[in-house]
C-alpha cells in the first residue's frame, strides 16, 4: 500500500508540473500573440496623425516670381523630366524655368493672391500666361516654324489632307482667330497631336480639314 501511495503522489506532483508548464507557455504565446498586433497598428496611427497635414496649412503663399513653383504644382514639374512629355522634356533638359515661360507677372500674381499652403493645386490652368512672344523669342516666328514643320504629317485628316500646322491659310475665321502657341501647345501635355485637332475640331469638321464643308458655306 506505501509504494502505492508512493507513486501515486509522484504522479500528481509530474501532472501538477505539467499543469503549470502549459499554463505558462499559454501566457507566452497570447503575449506573443498581441505584440505583433499592436506594432502592426502603430504606423496606422502615424499615417492617421500625419495624413499629408504639415505646420504651414492654412498660411499665405505670398507668391513672388522668385517662389519655388514644384512645391504646389507637383505635376508639371514631373513632366519637366517625363520622356512621355516630348515639350516639357525638351523645355526641362535646356534648363527652362517656369518664369522663363510663364511671364504673365501682374496675372499669375492675381491667381496666387489668396492661395494657401495645404490648399489644392488646380488639376490645370486657369488663365493663359505664356505670351507667344516669350515662345518665338526662342523658337522664332511663326513662319519661321512653318519653314521646320512643311513635312509635317502631324495633322492629317480623315481623307488624307494634310496641313502644316503652322503655316494658317488665310482666311476671314482664321485672320480674325489667328492661333497662338498656347491654342495646340501645352508644355505639360503627353498629346500633342491629339491637343492640336482639339484646337482645329472647334471650328472645322472633326477629321476634315478642307474648305468649303461647313453648312453656311455650302448654302
Amino acid at each position: 500500500m506505501t509504494v502505492q501511495a508512493h507513486t501515486a503522489d509522484k504522479r500528481l506532483v509530474v501532472l501538477a508540473v505539467l499543469g503549470v508548464v502549459l499554463a505558462l507557455a499559454a501566457a507566452m504565446w497570447s503575449l506573443a500573440g498581441c505584440a505583433p498586433q499592436e506594432a502592426s497598428q502603430a504606423p496606422a496611427q502615424s499615417e492617421d496623425k500625419g495624413s499629408g497635414a504639415t505646420a504651414m496649412d492654412g498660411q499665405p503663399v505670398n507668391w513672388t516670381m522668385e517662389s519655388d513653383c514644384s512645391m504646389c504644382h507637383t505635376a508639371e514639374a514631373e513632366s519637366a523630366t517625363d520622356a512621355a512629355c516630348p515639350q516639357g522634356a525638351a523645355h526641362g533638359a535646356q534648363n527652362v524655368t517656369c518664369v522663363q515661360c510663364h511671364t504673365e507677372q501682374d496675372v499669375l500674381k492675381t491667381e496666387h493672391a489668396d492661395v494657401k499652403f495645404g490648399d489644392k493645386t488646380s488639376t490645370k490652368a486657369t488663365v493663359v500666361t505664356v505670351d507667344p512672344a516669350t515662345c518665338e523669342s526662342c523658337h522664332g516666328t511663326m513662319a519661321d516654324v512653318a519653314a521646320k514643320t512643311a513635312d509635317s504629317k502631324a495633322l492629317t485628316d480623315d481623307k488624307g489632307t494634310t496641313v502644316n500646322p503652322h503655316d494658317i491659310p488665310a482666311g476671314q475665321k482664321h485672320d480674325a482667330n489667328p492661333p497662338t502657341c498656347t491654342s495646340c501647345h501645352n508644355n505639360h501635355s503627353k498629346a500633342l497631336a491629339k491637343d492640336a485637332m482639339k484646337y482645329c475640331a472647334q471650328c472645322h469638321h472633326r477629321g476634315t480639314f478642307e474648305c468649303g464643308t461647313c453648312h453656311e458655306l455650302r448654302e
